[in-house]
Protein backbone atom coordinates (compact mmCIF):
# COMPACT_ATOMS: atom_id res chain seq x y z
CA UNK A 1 0.00 0.00 0.00
CA UNK A 2 0.97 3.38 -0.75
CA UNK A 3 0.21 6.19 1.87
CA UNK A 4 -0.72 8.63 -1.17
CA UNK A 5 -4.20 8.55 -0.67
CA UNK A 6 -4.14 8.49 2.77
CA UNK A 7 -1.80 11.93 2.77
CA UNK A 8 -4.79 13.65 0.37
CA UNK A 9 -6.55 15.96 2.24
CA UNK A 10 -10.18 15.25 0.73
CA UNK A 11 -9.46 11.38 1.65
CA UNK A 12 -8.34 12.11 5.33
CA UNK A 13 -11.47 14.59 5.42
CA UNK A 14 -13.74 12.54 3.55
CA UNK A 15 -16.52 13.53 5.90
CA UNK A 16 -16.08 17.15 4.72
CA UNK A 17 -16.48 16.11 1.16
CA UNK A 18 -19.65 14.03 0.54
CA UNK A 19 -21.25 13.24 -2.09
CA UNK A 20 -24.88 13.93 -3.43
CA UNK A 21 -25.33 10.00 -2.58
CA UNK A 22 -23.44 9.68 0.30
CA UNK A 23 -25.50 12.91 1.98
CA UNK A 24 -28.62 11.24 1.10
CA UNK A 25 -27.50 7.95 2.34
CA UNK A 26 -26.86 9.85 5.93
CA UNK A 27 -30.05 11.29 5.60
CA UNK A 28 -31.91 8.31 5.48
CA UNK A 29 -29.47 6.62 8.34
CA UNK A 30 -30.45 9.50 10.74
CA UNK A 31 -34.15 9.64 9.98
CA UNK A 32 -34.31 5.53 10.41
CA UNK A 33 -32.38 6.03 13.78
CA UNK A 34 -34.77 8.51 14.76
CA UNK A 35 -37.94 7.00 14.39
CA UNK A 36 -36.48 3.73 16.04
CA UNK A 37 -35.95 5.90 18.90
CA UNK A 38 -31.94 4.06 19.43
CA UNK A 39 -29.65 7.80 19.24
CA UNK A 40 -27.12 7.16 21.93
CA UNK A 41 -26.85 10.66 24.06
CA UNK A 42 -22.58 11.86 22.71
CA UNK A 43 -22.97 9.46 19.89
CA UNK A 44 -25.95 10.96 18.10
CA UNK A 45 -23.86 13.71 16.19
CA UNK A 46 -23.19 13.82 12.44
CA UNK A 47 -20.09 12.87 12.59
CA UNK A 48 -20.55 9.70 14.39
CA UNK A 49 -23.51 8.40 11.97
CA UNK A 50 -21.13 8.97 9.38
CA UNK A 51 -18.28 6.73 10.63
CA UNK A 52 -21.17 4.14 10.94
CA UNK A 53 -22.59 4.59 7.16
CA UNK A 54 -18.81 4.80 6.18
CA UNK A 55 -18.42 1.44 7.83
CA UNK A 56 -20.98 -0.34 6.43
CA UNK A 57 -20.21 1.31 2.27
CA UNK A 58 -23.08 4.01 2.76
CA UNK A 59 -25.81 1.29 3.00
CA UNK A 60 -28.00 2.82 4.84
CA UNK A 61 -29.96 -0.22 6.17
CA UNK A 62 -26.40 -1.87 7.05
CA UNK A 63 -25.74 1.02 8.66
CA UNK A 64 -28.95 1.29 10.98
CA UNK A 65 -28.21 -2.59 12.52
CA UNK A 66 -24.67 -1.56 13.05
CA UNK A 67 -25.53 1.65 15.44
CA UNK A 68 -28.40 -0.85 16.50
CA UNK A 69 -26.25 -3.21 17.75
CA UNK A 70 -23.61 -0.83 19.37
CA UNK A 71 -26.52 1.04 21.47
CA UNK A 72 -27.41 -2.55 22.72
CA UNK A 73 -23.72 -3.18 23.50
CA UNK A 74 -23.70 0.21 25.17
CA UNK A 75 -26.83 -0.98 27.24
CA UNK A 76 -25.48 -3.98 28.45
CA UNK A 77 -21.93 -3.19 29.24
CA UNK A 78 -23.09 0.32 31.26
CA UNK A 79 -20.63 2.10 29.16
CA UNK A 80 -21.57 5.31 30.22
CA UNK A 81 -21.30 4.56 33.78
CA UNK A 82 -17.73 2.49 33.43
CA UNK A 83 -16.15 6.14 31.40
CA UNK A 84 -17.35 7.65 34.48
CA UNK A 85 -16.45 6.03 37.43
CA UNK A 86 -13.40 3.19 36.38
CA UNK A 87 -10.88 3.08 38.91
CA UNK A 88 -7.64 1.42 37.49
CA UNK A 89 -5.19 1.48 40.50
CA UNK A 90 -2.76 -1.54 38.82
CA UNK A 91 -2.80 1.31 35.61
CA UNK A 92 1.23 1.62 37.32
CA UNK A 93 1.76 -2.33 36.60
CA UNK A 94 0.15 -2.78 33.58
CA UNK A 95 1.96 -0.25 32.27
CA UNK A 96 5.89 -2.19 31.74
CA UNK A 97 3.76 -5.04 29.92
CA UNK A 98 2.05 -3.05 27.77
CA UNK A 99 3.46 0.42 26.64
CA UNK A 100 0.95 2.46 24.83
CA UNK A 101 0.30 6.52 24.66
CA UNK A 102 -0.47 9.24 22.65
CA UNK A 103 1.98 11.92 21.63
CA UNK A 104 0.72 14.96 19.68
CA UNK A 105 -0.82 14.54 16.21
CA UNK A 106 0.02 14.02 12.78
CA UNK A 107 -0.04 16.65 10.03
CA UNK A 108 -3.51 16.55 9.57
CA UNK A 109 -4.17 17.38 13.14
CA UNK A 110 -5.22 14.01 14.16
CA UNK A 111 -3.98 12.47 17.22
CA UNK A 112 -1.04 10.07 17.13
CA UNK A 113 -1.56 6.61 19.54
CA UNK A 114 1.50 4.44 20.00
CA UNK A 115 2.33 1.10 21.05
CA UNK A 116 5.70 -0.30 21.71
CA UNK A 117 4.35 -3.81 20.67
CA UNK A 118 7.84 -6.20 20.97
CA UNK A 119 7.86 -4.90 24.89
CA UNK A 120 4.33 -6.40 25.56
CA UNK A 121 4.21 -8.98 27.77
CA UNK A 122 0.42 -10.51 28.23
CA UNK A 123 1.14 -13.55 30.66
CA UNK A 124 2.98 -11.07 33.13
CA UNK A 125 0.66 -8.30 32.63
CA UNK A 126 -2.44 -11.08 33.72
CA UNK A 127 -0.39 -11.32 36.84
CA UNK A 128 -1.30 -7.60 37.85
CA UNK A 129 -4.68 -7.65 36.25
CA UNK A 130 -7.86 -9.45 34.65
CA UNK A 131 -8.83 -9.94 31.25
CA UNK A 132 -12.15 -8.02 32.09
CA UNK A 133 -10.42 -5.34 33.80
CA UNK A 134 -8.24 -4.94 30.78
CA UNK A 135 -11.37 -4.87 28.13
CA UNK A 136 -12.81 -2.51 30.54
CA UNK A 137 -9.92 -0.19 30.66
CA UNK A 138 -9.71 -0.55 26.35
CA UNK A 139 -13.24 0.81 26.26
CA UNK A 140 -12.75 3.12 29.02
CA UNK A 141 -9.87 4.33 26.38
CA UNK A 142 -12.68 4.89 23.34
CA UNK A 143 -14.29 6.66 25.25
CA UNK A 144 -11.91 9.34 26.63
CA UNK A 145 -10.50 9.32 22.86
CA UNK A 146 -14.02 10.18 21.58
CA UNK A 147 -15.40 11.93 24.33
CA UNK A 148 -11.70 14.35 25.07
CA UNK A 149 -9.24 13.95 22.81
CA UNK A 150 -11.35 14.19 19.67
CA UNK A 151 -12.92 17.55 20.70
CA UNK A 152 -9.00 19.41 22.01
CA UNK A 153 -7.75 17.83 18.33
CA UNK A 154 -10.86 19.08 16.44
CA UNK A 155 -10.43 22.96 18.15
CA UNK A 156 -6.36 22.86 17.55
CA UNK A 157 -6.81 21.83 14.04
CA UNK A 158 -9.72 24.47 13.21
CA UNK A 159 -11.51 21.32 11.59
CA UNK A 160 -13.15 18.35 12.73
CA UNK A 161 -11.24 15.16 13.59
CA UNK A 162 -12.60 11.92 13.70
CA UNK A 163 -9.64 9.58 13.62
CA UNK A 164 -6.47 8.51 15.14
CA UNK A 165 -2.95 7.91 13.40
CA UNK A 166 -1.29 4.86 15.09
CA UNK A 167 2.45 3.31 15.60
CA UNK A 168 2.82 -0.25 16.34
CA UNK A 169 6.18 -0.46 16.97
CA UNK A 170 6.97 -4.14 17.18
CA UNK A 171 10.99 -4.36 17.73
CA UNK A 172 11.94 -7.18 19.73
CA UNK A 173 8.68 -9.17 18.86
CA UNK A 174 8.75 -12.28 19.88
CA UNK A 175 6.93 -15.88 19.23
CA UNK A 176 6.82 -16.03 22.99
CA UNK A 177 4.75 -12.50 23.24
CA UNK A 178 2.12 -13.69 20.97
CA UNK A 179 1.06 -16.51 23.20
CA UNK A 180 -2.97 -17.39 24.03
CA UNK A 181 -3.90 -15.17 26.22
CA UNK A 182 -2.58 -12.64 23.82
CA UNK A 183 -4.41 -14.02 21.02
CA UNK A 184 -7.68 -14.44 22.80
CA UNK A 185 -7.32 -10.47 24.18
CA UNK A 186 -6.48 -9.40 20.38
CA UNK A 187 -9.95 -11.08 19.46
CA UNK A 188 -12.15 -9.48 22.06
CA UNK A 189 -10.13 -5.94 21.28
CA UNK A 190 -10.77 -6.29 17.78
CA UNK A 191 -14.22 -6.82 18.06
CA UNK A 192 -14.67 -4.31 20.25
CA UNK A 193 -13.39 -1.57 17.83
CA UNK A 194 -14.47 -2.26 14.85
CA UNK A 195 -18.20 -2.91 15.86
CA UNK A 196 -18.47 -0.21 18.33
CA UNK A 197 -16.20 2.52 17.12
CA UNK A 198 -16.07 1.82 14.03
CA UNK A 199 -13.58 4.44 11.39
CA UNK A 200 -11.57 5.47 14.26
CA UNK A 201 -8.38 4.49 12.20
CA UNK A 202 -6.75 6.79 9.70
CA UNK A 203 -3.74 4.93 9.53
CA UNK A 204 -1.65 2.34 11.13
CA UNK A 205 2.02 2.54 10.69
CA UNK A 206 3.47 -1.34 11.61
CA UNK A 207 6.98 -0.73 12.10
CA UNK A 208 10.28 -2.85 12.78
CA UNK A 209 8.64 -5.75 11.94
CA UNK A 210 10.64 -8.93 13.06
CA UNK A 211 11.00 -12.13 10.76
CA UNK A 212 7.94 -13.60 12.90
CA UNK A 213 5.59 -11.00 11.41
CA UNK A 214 4.23 -13.21 8.79
CA UNK A 215 3.37 -15.80 11.58
CA UNK A 216 1.85 -13.21 13.76
CA UNK A 217 0.05 -11.78 11.06
CA UNK A 218 -1.72 -14.88 9.62
CA UNK A 219 -3.75 -14.98 12.75
CA UNK A 220 -4.95 -11.26 13.21
CA UNK A 221 -5.45 -10.65 9.36
CA UNK A 222 -8.17 -12.32 9.29
CA UNK A 223 -9.96 -10.61 12.44
CA UNK A 224 -9.95 -7.39 10.10
CA UNK A 225 -12.49 -6.15 7.82
CA UNK A 226 -11.02 -5.44 4.73
CA UNK A 227 -11.68 -1.42 5.63
CA UNK A 228 -9.44 -1.77 8.26
CA UNK A 229 -6.33 -3.60 6.36
CA UNK A 230 -6.42 -1.15 3.89
CA UNK A 231 -5.31 1.49 6.36
CA UNK A 232 -2.37 -0.45 7.33
CA UNK A 233 0.72 0.60 6.13
CA UNK A 234 4.49 -1.39 6.78
CA UNK A 235 6.53 0.96 4.84
CA UNK A 236 9.20 3.51 6.60
CA UNK A 237 6.98 6.27 5.42
CA UNK A 238 5.60 7.75 8.70
CA UNK A 239 7.36 11.39 8.62
CA UNK A 240 5.05 12.03 5.81
CA UNK A 241 1.70 11.90 7.74
CA UNK A 242 3.59 12.93 11.25
CA UNK A 243 5.46 16.38 10.89
CA UNK A 244 9.68 15.39 12.34
CA UNK A 245 9.10 17.74 15.27
CA UNK A 246 5.85 15.43 16.26
CA UNK A 247 7.64 12.19 15.93
CA UNK A 248 9.46 10.73 19.24
CA UNK A 249 13.32 10.78 18.74
CA UNK A 250 12.60 6.59 19.17
CA UNK A 251 11.17 6.55 16.00
CA UNK A 252 14.05 8.85 14.29
CA UNK A 253 12.01 12.35 15.38
CA UNK A 254 12.68 15.44 17.25
CA UNK A 255 10.10 15.12 20.20
CA UNK A 256 11.49 13.91 23.22
CA UNK A 257 9.43 11.64 25.00
CA UNK A 258 8.98 12.52 28.60
CA UNK A 259 6.14 10.76 30.83
CA UNK A 260 3.92 9.03 28.59
CA UNK A 261 1.65 8.03 31.42
CA UNK A 262 0.58 11.30 31.74
CA UNK A 263 -1.40 10.70 28.23
CA UNK A 264 -2.90 7.36 30.24
CA UNK A 265 -4.31 8.84 33.36
CA UNK A 266 -8.05 8.69 33.47
CA UNK A 267 -9.58 11.64 32.26
CA UNK A 268 -6.47 13.97 31.80
CA UNK A 269 -6.51 16.44 29.10
CA UNK A 270 -4.84 16.18 25.47
CA UNK A 271 -1.74 17.84 25.22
Amino acid sequence: MTTLKYTDEKHVFWYLHLTEEQQKAYDVLHQKLVASKVLVAGADDKWTLLRFLKARQYDPDKATLMYMNMAKWRVEHDVETLYKKLEYPELDAVVPYLAHFYHKVDRFGRPVYIELVGKHDCTKMMEVTTEKRLVDYHIFHWERFHKLLIPACSKLAEKKIVAATVILDLAGLGLFSFNQVTRTLLTTLAKIDQDYYPESLGIMFIINTPFIFKTIWAFVNPMLEERTRKKIDYLSTVAEVIPVENLPTIFGGKSVLHNTKLMLSPHNSFQ
